[in-house]
């Protein structure tokens, strides 16, 4: 589970019963007093007297000793509860950091500009028609051939440069200090050859970090916090999904890049995990709202269809208005992306949160808010 740190209460110390310790004084003089009159014809009265005032003096130390201690319990408790509350006040600071998406690209059979993926979200759009298949049916990208997915993922990745390059126009480039891909070798191979052809100046590695989900994205985040002004992390992938007959959607492919920062862009948070019988979705779902500082659910959340998750629904999240599994088709790895993209492509447009949901490499769901960037008016 993924919640701030849980640490058990202090033990605390009952208060003085003043008023048994009254009693016991009261008795313990009543007794002195009944043993010296008794006593009188055999003890001196100024012994019996020192006697009495000692009984009475170790009664009152034994008090003192007494309050001393729950005194120091109290105030070792109050340390301790603003010790916890730090604690808390750190882990928050840390979850709510998030990254500034500067740049992003997402290429699908319906959408391959943000223009584009802004339509998705409006009543009137009519997802693409799948194609049938002999192994079942798909939704593929008109601009990439291939009869196989290994193809396909190359062509999607040389794609997904060209279409980069046509986003960015002459803008300045900043060579990134980081690269995570999502995909096989073959077709970061061939992403690094075409960004070769469009992008001569940037150089990246011939083997990237590999793009785990929230994982990855907390990684990046981390990256960020500690990086120099304006350093840029580039996350990227492409997807091309076989058919299977007894699939719930059709197959499908996507491309995505993120060019991600630490001040600039719409905020894209750390994002939380669900795991089934861990703890209720709809605990983790308040986490997500917490984390971004919200109390109330965003009107809109792009999700992907989750049949490992019996029950789906979440109080308060619109999860079933915005499913893009027509529009995308099936995605094993690259879910999380594609919505995180439309999530902050529409963020941008509206300048409001929106939610997502989709599934995670590691986890069974991951789900989390895209924030407007309030620090840029």
């Amino acid at each position: 589970m993924n919640h701030a740190p849980d640490f058990a209460p202090y033990p605390s110390a009952q208060a003085p019963a003043y008023a048994r310790w009254l009693a016991v004084g009261a008795g313990l003089l009543v007794m002195s007093s009944s043993a010296s009159v008794l006593l009188r014809p055999y003890v001196e009265p100024l012994p019996m007297l020192v006697s009495v005032a000692g009984a009475m003096l170790m009664l009152i130390l034994a008090l003192l000793i007494r309050l001393l201690f729950f005194r120091f319990n109290q105030h070792n408790a109050e340390c301790y509860a603003m010790a916890v509350a730090q604690e808390h006040e750190f882990w928050w600071e840390h979850h709510r950091q998030s990254a500034g998406l500067v740049e992003a690209v997402l290429l699908g059979a319906a959408c391959t500009t943000a223009q584009h993926g802004l339509r998705l979200f409006s009543s009137e759009h009519q997802p693409p028609v799948p194609e049938k298949t002999l192994e079942g049916q798909t939704v593929r990208l008109l601009q990439v051939h291939g009869s196989d997915f290994v193809e396909r993922e190359r062509n999607l990745a040389i794609l997904l440069a060209l279409q980069w390059q046509a986003q960015r126009a002459e803008q300045p480039l900043v060579q990134p200090i980081g690269c995570y891909w999502q995909g096989s070798q073959s077709s970061w191979e061939a992403f690094v050859e075409q960004m070769a052809r469009c992008f001569p100046k940037m150089q990246l590695p011939e083997k990237p970090q590999p793009w785990l989900g929230l994982r990855s994205l907390n990684a990046v985040i981390d990256q960020l916090q500690v990086a120099p002004a304006g350093a840029r992390i580039l996350c990227a992938g492409c997807q091309s999904t076989v058919a299977q007959p007894e699939s719930l959607s059709p197959a499908g492919e996507a491309a995505v890049l993120w060019l991600l920062g630490a001040e600039e862009g719409v905020r894209l948070s750390r994002g939380e995990w669900f795991e089934v019988d861990t703890e209720p979705l709809q605990v983790v779902a308040d986490r997500a709202l917490q984390q971004s500082e919200l109390t109330t659910p965003p009107d809109v959340c792009p999700s992907f269809i989750q049949p490992h998750v019996a029950d789906l629904s979440i109080n308060g999240w619109n999860t079933s208005q915005h499913v893009q599994d027509a529009n995308f088709g099936a995605l094993e790895s690259l879910q999380a992306m594609v919505v995180q993209t439309l999530a902050a492509w529409y963020v941008e447009q509206h300048q409001v949160p929106c939610a997502w949901l989709a599934n995670d490499p590691y986890y069974t769901l991951a789900l989390g808010v895209v924030k407007p960037n309030d620090s840029i008016s």
